[in-house]
């Protein structure tokens, strides 16, 4: 949603309706959170970066406040576009996940 340029307040009702889609299909929800590059704006990015936190404390979801912790900005670690993580990032976002996640399975 937030490269699509999407409100905000859109993300946090779609990310509110796949957490409840989730618990209805009896699925564990775990939110994995996201930030937006700085070029969208200190507002939209602050904002964006908001809408994780909130949704996962008003349905009682375990967050991981970023995925790309420690990935996000190693060149190493991202593809040519700077956006997706190279294979070698794998670790490290697992390194980011487990501890949130483990306690689902």
């Amino acid at each position: 949603d937030g490269l699509r340029g999407q409100p905000p307040a859109q993300l946090k009702r779609n990310l509110a309706a796949m957490v409840e889609m989730s618990r209805e299909a009896d699925a564990k929800v775990l939110i994995l959170g996201m930030l937006m590059p700085p070029n969208l704006g200190k507002r939209y990015t602050e904002a964006f970066a908001k809408v994780f936190p909130e949704v996962a404390s008003e349905h009682n979801v375990p967050l991981v406040p970023f995925l790309l912790e420690g990935v996000a900005g190693v060149p190493s670690m991202m593809q040519g576009d700077q956006v997706h993580p190279t294979a070698e990032a794998q670790s490290k976002l697992l390194d980011n996940v487990w501890p949130a996640l483990k306690p689902l399975l």
